[in-house]
């Protein structure tokens, strides 16, 4: 938000400027007061006017306590103006909030990191209450019981929690913006075009010649090029429906918001003239549903695809075709000599034109295709037109776009189009910071370290590099900060970790090895069960078949664990990750769910396979205890409720792995600072796999996770709903699940030297799930 500024004194970080606090009226509904924050060292001020001196006594104050957290609203009208809104609540009530609202998306990220940065400093000393309104029925703070009584963590919380914990934003945290799953880029070159390369998307059936162009399923196409712009003001210019739109998009004649579903999503109306299609085809319109949301990097996703509205019937006049997949990723690209200000646009779409039937038929709809495409190069020739222009009057940028504002009819109007809303409110967009080279040093996004050869950025090599002797090219180091592969030419041969290559067998001797050591193995062969035993009863037990992808759909298998890149050794040094190991857990079992309401605590039910196989080992006491199980519950909200329930075992004691135990009898913040997941969509279209991600995430500072513990179990309830993102990004995987190969693999996060390196709690594949095979919950 223009006037806001970060200073730094030593430790101690200054954040002040103006905000819009919004409050609820019961005639007026909300209504956004201007106010001047200040927030330093975890206390935040509330002024009506910018302070002149410190002495001055604030409107409102208080501590932002470890219970605080914040939530991503999106963009929302208010009074006919669109504010970027974000909440900061009590984690313990969250009827107790604050909400706020910025002008851009970039000025709620950095206020929503300083609150979170504030909230990890831990509670601060004094007699000042808290910034958030609490029902006061919190729990003390770094407190939890041990065998030895209750024990106080320090008051700085270093020993459960550390700077580098993670996120407390409402959407998906990705902490760390290098991609941490190794597999092939979906995208291939096919040519170039107005300045612009042209790519398609790598099916998972490989086939070329006219059979091929005429399947129905076409790949979808992408443009890929450099605009001298920020990403907001490019993000701003795509998302906007105005008159404005006509300066660039040659495609568009006229555009509404059909319904406001949330801050991210929406249900948009385009229609299309004919100056742009072939002769004699008549004008297309679409209703899509748009989804948006700002990476951690600065990058902005937005994606469309087709939807059907009571609200918006076919119009007369009108052919309405049929996006399957469409969006932009907007990201950022490091400063080129006097232009400061430089990203890459990528541009994907796969439609039905819905064009009269022949032979050529997909030949000409691809052209179709191709010719929206070439909107990436419009719009860089917009803001190359406007820099020219700004040069010649001497005048300031001019390339941020006014927002929209979506009045409550639904129709869009452009700020410049006419006033409305409060008029002393001012919502015009101030232009992005300029980036110094200087500034551009570890912790920044990816895009930001490449050169100009390297401005097309997909994801690392494949995983299987090493095993092909034609793609070998030796050993790579993996470094986080820069995002890109580093040769290492001192070797010439791929070894495992252990100084030999590993074949198949190998590997499955060496992880059934670390399951359970000898003397536990004598222990469950007096007992009648051992390892085997226990994995075929549970097999069974679980919902879901295991199997690979070419045996049945709806099945479940382990993920090779080399997929997933990981903390190594010496990751507070070079930020550098490696290949994971073999899990310390066995995936043994999944169950596919379906019920009317939320599914909590299943392992407790005395039906469920956890009380099953610790039955039987209750029945021989004294001759070996029952395995520990790692259950993540991943609760789909809706209609109908889906449950998707993943079990992991092992023989190790806790008392060996000494993150895990810290884990198990650790409290529910440290819980959610350090849960794990690494997503992959290994098979399906390209619009998951860009909504899903390849970077790992801290679930517990996105979602709410409910945790209970047994005696040999730890229970994770992961709901999904408690995030629109989330749920946004889940409602999406849903409907293309049944062609979907999802890979996931689970960790605690390791912040420290003596819990260096990662280990993969577990690993886990999930082959084309069909949700009419779900099943009713097991009963309580």
């Amino acid at each position: 938000m223009r006037g806001s500024r970060v200073d730094e004194c030593g430790d101690v970080k200054r954040v002040e400027g103006w905000l819009f606090l919004i409050a609820a009226r019961r005639l007026r509904g909300q209504f956004p007061h201007k106010r001047y924050f200040v927030l330093e060292s975890g206390i935040a001020s509330c002024y009506r006017a910018k302070p002149s001196n410190q002495d001055e006594v604030p409107i409102r104050k208080g501590i932002i306590d470890p219970y605080t957290r914040v939530a991503d609203n999106g963009r929302e009208s208010i009074h006919g103006q669109v504010l970027f809104v974000f909440t900061v609540y009590d984690s313990f009530d969250n009827e107790n909030q604050l909400k706020f609202g910025v002008r851009s998306a970039e000025e709620a990220a950095k206020w929503m990191n300083a609150f979170k940065a504030a909230a990890e400093q831990g509670p601060s000393k004094g007699k000042v209450g808290a910034f958030v309104p609490s029902s006061g029925k919190r729990r003390l703070p770094f407190r939890r019981r041990s065998n030895s009584g209750l024990v106080s963590y320090p008051s700085n919380g270093q020993e459960a929690f550390s700077p580098d914990d993670g996120d407390w934003t409402g959407a998906l945290s990705f902490k760390e913006g290098s991609p941490d799953v190794v597999a092939t880029s979906p995208w291939r070159i096919i040519g170039c075009k107005n300045g612009l390369r042209i790519f398609t998307e790598t099916t998972d059936h490989p086939g070329f010649g006219l059979m091929n162009m005429l399947k129905e399923d076409q790949p979808a196409l992408m443009a890929v090029g450099v605009v001298n712009a920020s990403c907001e003001s490019i993000f701003e210019t795509v998302m906007a429906l105005g008159q404005s739109r006509a300066e660039w998009d040659f495609c568009y004649l006229r555009g509404n918001v059909i319904e406001h579903i949330d801050g991210h999503t929406d249900v948009i109306h385009k229609q299309f003239h004919t100056r742009w299609i072939p002769w004699r085809m008549k004008p297309r319109d679409l209703v899509l549903l748009r989804y948006w949301r700002r990476e951690d990097d600065g990058s902005y996703v937005i994606l469309y695809r087709s939807v059907k509205h009571a609200k918006c019937p076919p119009r007369r006049g009108f052919v309405r075709a049929k996006l399957k997949s469409g969006g932009y990723v907007i990201s950022p690209l490091q400063s080129n000599g006097s232009q400061l200000n430089r990203s890459l646009v990528k541009h994907m779409i796969t439609a039905e034109w819905k064009i009269w039937s022949s032979c050529l038929q997909p030949i000409c709809a691809q052209d179709i295709t191709l010719r929206v495409l070439e909107r990436v190069a419009a719009i860089r020739e917009l803001y190359k037109a406007r820099s020219t222009v700004s040069m010649l009057v001497s005048s300031p940028s001019t390339d941020t776009l006014a927002k929209d504002a979506i009045n409550a009819n639904g129709t869009v109007k452009s700020a410049h189009e006419g006033k409305g809303g409060d008029g002393g409110l001012n919502f015009a967009m101030s232009p992005e910071p300029a980036k110094s080279p200087s500034n551009l040093g570890e912790g920044n996004s990816p895009f930001l370290q490449l050169g100009d050869g390297d401005e097309f950025y997909d994801v690392q090599e494949d995983a299987s590099w090493w095993k092909d002797p034609e793609n070998f090219d030796g050993p790579r180091r993996y470094r986080e900060v820069e995002g890109i592969l580093e040769e290492d030419d001192k070797h010439k041969d791929c070894k495992s970790p252990g100084g030999s290559k590993l074949s198949a067998a190998a590997t499955i001797v060496k992880r059934l090895h670390d399951l359970a050591s000898s003397v536990q193995k004598k222990q469950h062969n007096e007992v009648g069960m051992n390892d085997e035993d226990v994995v075929e009863v549970l097999s069974k037990e679980g919902t879901l078949l295991r199997g690979g992808d070419a045996v049945t759909g709806s099945c479940w298998n382990t993920a090779d664990a080399d997929t997933f890149l990981i903390r190594g050794k010496q990751y507070l040094r070079d930020n550098r990750k490696v290949k994971a190991e073999q899990p310390w857990m066995q995936f043994i079992a999944a169950d596919w769910f379906k019920s009317n309401k939320r599914e909590d605590h299943l392992a407790s039910r005395p039906s469920n396979l956890v009380q099953t196989i610790s039955s039987k080992f209750q029945k021989t006491p004294g001759k070996g205890g029952p395995p520990y199980f790692f259950i993540i519950n991943l609760q789909v909200p809706g209609t109908t409720t889906y449950s998707l329930v993943l079990y992991y075992m092992t023989h190790r004691r806790l008392e060996d792995d000494p993150i895990l135990e810290k884990f198990v009898n650790g409290d529910d913040r440290l819980r959610n600072s350090r849960f794990k997941l690494i997503p992959h969509i290994a098979k399906g279209s390209w619009i998951v796999k860009q909504s899903v991600g390849k970077t790992a995430c801290l679930i517990g500072q996105a979602l709410t996770i409910n945790y209970h513990t047994g005696s040999n179990y730890i229970e994770l309830d992961v709901d999904i709903g408690s995030s629109s993102v989330a749920k946004g990004v889940v409602n999406l995987v849903l409907g293309y699940l049944s062609k979907l190969v999802i890979e996931m693999a689970f960790l605690i996060q390791a912040n420290t030297e003596d819990e260096l390196p990662e280990h993969l709690l577990g690993t886990c594949r999930l082959s084309y799930l069909d949700i009419n095979k779900a099943v009713p919950a097991i009963p309580e």
